[in-house]
């Protein structure tokens, strides 16, 4: 990447800006017009051509001004672009979202939902999350009772708030000394252990002085392992779909179907955004940087979000290459890093 003078890159920023607020291609004239330039438009024409034989502009027809290529993007992203101050982004009202106080703290899966909701709000894309991963994730309680005669009830807390639960069938009830022998089991064998490691475990083998619990510890034991196995998977939470159909680069059916089609089945970007994780930063990818074909008239905003000093997730945004990518960034930077306070916070009071 050619590193541009200061004239070249003053245009190339007018440029940006106002493609991205208009859709229009830009003209010399109005970049003179518009910043008051002490040049002619025919020096800013000149200039613009050369930007076009570097690779940082475009020209979508003869007779039209010129917009960003993906390099004219990248070259603003990493040089040009100032950070957006929070009290633009979000009204303190917003930013309760992440209080202790918000009783939506407390459930992991609200709060990523509710979080993705307040990204695609204030930036106008769509935004995807991802729960934490299961390396991140332990059992923190793990509950038994039985509400009625014939039904047990097993609850479990993992440590990033995640909450799973199942109603157990059982032919009687229960004796105080039964269910205190099947918490004990419970708690010796699930409790503080990472989920990750309780995949896939081996059948107990009863010792002899538990036999009398030996078949209602067996369907409790495969109900602990069902909730284990819905915390295994890493859920992805997505908001903000029609701020794709909004923009006018997806007018056209053939560039927005597999858009939809990919964002709608979010799984698929889970390996994407596990990509994020490594980095210890806001990461942007723009256009043909794009590893998943369907998506390169994109561009993502991604950042991974910690429980303690371990990444747990990601937060993103998905929108067209004419993205705001000063807006982006800084909501997509402050909002990891409030998950990621809030979510600690969770973590070490558990």
């Amino acid at each position: 990447m050619h590193r541009l003078d200061e004239r070249k890159a003053f245009i190339l920023q007018a440029v940006v800006q106002d493609y991205v607020a208009t859709a229009e291609p830009v003209g010399s004239e109005a970049v003179v017009e518009r910043y008051r330039l002490r040049v002619s438009s025919a020096t800013v024409r000149n200039e613009m051509a050369e930007m076009a034989e570097m690779g940082y502009l475009r020209q979508p027809h003869v007779s039209a001004g010129r917009i960003p290529s993906d390099l004219g993007y990248r070259y603003y992203v990493e040089h040009l672009m100032k950070p957006v101050p929070l009290s633009k982004l979000l009204s303190p009202q917003q930013t309760s979202l992440f209080s202790p106080t918000n009783p939506e703290v407390g459930e992991v899966e609200r709060l990523l939902q509710a979080t993705c909701r307040l990204l695609a709000q204030i930036t106008h894309y769509a935004s995807v999350a991802t729960a934490p991963e299961t390396d991140v994730v332990s059992i923190r309680h793990i509950l038994l009772s039985q509400p009625a005669a014939d039904k047990l009830l097993l609850v479990v807390v993992a440590s990033s708030g995640q909450v799973e639960h199942r109603l157990i069938p059982v032919p009687e009830r229960l004796s105080n000394q039964q269910m205190a022998l099947l918490d004990r089991m419970l708690q010796e064998r699930y409790a503080m252990r990472p989920v990750r490691e309780l995949l896939n475990m081996e059948p107990l083998v009863v010792p002899p002085e538990m036999l009398s619990v030996e078949p209602v510890w067996k369907l409790t034991e495969q109900a602990v392992q069902d909730c284990i196995e819905a915390l295994s998977q890493q859920e992805v939470f997505l908001e903000g779909l029609q701020h794709i159909l909004e923009q006018p680069e997806f007018r056209q059916v053939e560039r927005l179907y597999p858009v939809i089609s990919l964002l709608e089945r979010p799984q698929i970007l889970v390996r994407l955004l596990q990509r994020v994780e490594a980095s210890n930063r806001v990461q942007v990818i723009i256009g043909e940087e794009n590893p998943l074909p369907q998506m390169r008239c994109c561009s993502f905003v991604a950042s991974s979000y910690r429980i303690g000093d371990r990444v747990a997730g990601t937060v993103s945004v998905w929108g067209p290459t004419r993205m705001h990518y000063e807006v982006a960034t800084s909501a997509v930077e402050y909002i990891a890093n409030a998950l990621s306070h809030v979510l600690t916070q969770i973590s070490v009071s558990s």
